[in-house]
């Protein structure tokens, strides 16, 4: 396959955004104790754990907004220039994310020290504000999500979008890793600071980037027209687009819900370490298995289409229903072991990633993708992770119990959320996102075909 420097030079940039993307992302799930500690800490032990969770529904909100609000307006300008003002405008608002907590110590201070605290000052170190601008970072990121993908679709063919779309997607592990890390060791809230930097320059070089031709890769190019709502009837007329979507939506319901409590699942739920050790832990088994998950997803997914239309759905439900007892076998298995277990379920997760994204594409007309993409996203965050970390932490809160644990040599009693109810509660979306994959596999190569005469 060969490939021009221009997409290679694309495809290189794009992953590096991904990268920052999640490492953006995962950042929060890896200081929640000390934004409880400092953010929280006179709200009631009843719902905290909805409050936490809320953080992450507040940053899916405004992503799956405004996501199809820059899938329409991508037609009007160039989408290299979308993704970079996107791209500086969340790396910003990250910087404000950590601005509440360091906002918040200053505070304590001064009241430690009898001082009065202004308007502004309590408003910028509080959950308010936090919350504030994880909305703002949604917005931010709805600029590039949708429209990412398209750029990578004009510059490579169809039979390689398996193995693209897994490569660019590859991001997402490393990400989620580097994020938990980052978090880890720098703590709250100066992790938020780290992704401010290099967030800017990545930024500033979209700018640099030459416009690819809409629809360059298709065998029979149609001429365009201009793109209206009533278009996205064609998309949810497809049958593989409505599976796909069905199985991406239970996914994310399940996987962002539990990757956003797991560091403080792992130590203190679990008390297996501290949330910084549970964080570099995690990271470390998400690159691995994650990375290597992905890539072996769109190279399998790209292989066996030669023997199976329907190939780049069936990886991607075989995986999820293998990983679903897994996944359950955690929650009861003890450490070290259950690291042995999150290894297998994270690898189960990821094979799906590149896959069903290259479905998205293969199965939507050109001047639609944009379109296909923002609808997927809304609905995936929607009923995804959008609510799923509160509903997780919601039934924690709900079948709380009490336990002793020691602090300093004295017997302490504690009112504990049930993080175990929340994860079970939630678990059985694996299972049926690999049943959706399975039963959209007999569209797969129609809608393909009909993809490419679309008068679009």
């Amino acid at each position: 396959m060969l490939i021009n420097h221009k997409a290679k030079a694309a495809l290189t940039l794009l992953l590096a955004i991904n990268l920052f993307n999640y490492i953006d992302r995962y950042i929060l799930s890896a200081t929640i104790a000390g934004i409880e500690s400092d953010l929280l800490r006179n709200h009631s032990p009843d719902n905290k754990k909805a409050l936490l969770g809320i953080l992450a529904t507040c940053f899916m909100a405004s992503f799956m907004i405004f996501a199809p609000i820059f899938g329409i307006f991508c037609t009007k300008i160039k989408r290299w220039h979308l993704i970079g003002y996107g791209v500086i405008f969340w790396s910003l608002a990250s910087g404000l994310s950590g601005l509440s907590g360091t906002v918040a110590k200053l505070n304590e201070g001064s009241i430690t020290s009898g001082l009065p605290v202004g308007i502004i000052m309590a408003f910028v170190g509080s959950y308010a504000f936090l919350a504030l601008t994880r909305c703002m970072v949604g917005v931010g990121e709805a600029a590039y999500g949708p429209i990412a993908p398209t750029i990578l679709s004009d510059l490579y063919p169809e039979k390689s979008r398996g193995m693209i779309m897994s490569i660019f997607y590859g991001a997402i592990p490393v990400g989620s890793a580097l994020g938990y890390a980052f978090g880890g060791i720098a703590g709250w809230p100066n992790a938020f600071y780290w992704v401010i930097p290099p967030g800017i320059l990545l930024g500033v070089l979209c700018f640099l980037m030459p416009e690819p031709e809409i629809g360059a890769q298709e065998s029979s190019p149609l001429p365009p027209k201009k793109i209206q709502i009533k278009d996205a009837l064609i998309l949810l007329k497809t049958p593989s687009i409505i599976f796909n979507i069905l199985g991406m939506t239970a996914n994310t319901f399940a996987i962002g819900g539990i990757a956003y409590w797991f560091p403080y699942y792992v130590s203190i739920f679990r008390q297996n370490g501290t949330e910084q050790e549970a964080g570099i832990i995690m990271g470390l088994l998400i690159v691995i298995s994650g990375l290597l998950a992905t890539l072996c997803g769109g190279f399998a997914a790209d292989y066996f289409s030669r023997y199976h239309k329907g190939a780049y759905f069936l990886v991607s439900g075989i995986g999820m229903i293998i990983g679903f007892p897994v996944f359950l076998a955690v929650l009861y298995v003890p450490f070290p072991f259950a690291w042995v277990l999150i290894f297998i379920s994270c690898f189960c997760t990821f094979l799906n990633t590149g896959p069903t994204n290259a479905i998205l594409l293969n199965v939507s007309p050109p001047l639609l993708r944009p379109m296909a993409f923002a609808i997927t996203i809304f609905i995936i965050h929607a009923l995804g992770d959008a609510i799923s970390p509160w509903i997780i932490g919601g039934i924690a809160d709900n079948f709380s119990f009490e336990r002793t644990i020691a602090i300093d040599g004295q017997d302490v009693i504690e009112k504990v959320g049930n993080l175990n109810a929340g994860f079970v509660a939630v678990s059985v979306m694996y299972f049926l996102a690999g049943v959706f994959w399975l039963l959209g596999a007999k569209h797969l190569e129609t809608d393909t075909q009909k993809a490419s005469v679309t008068p679009l």
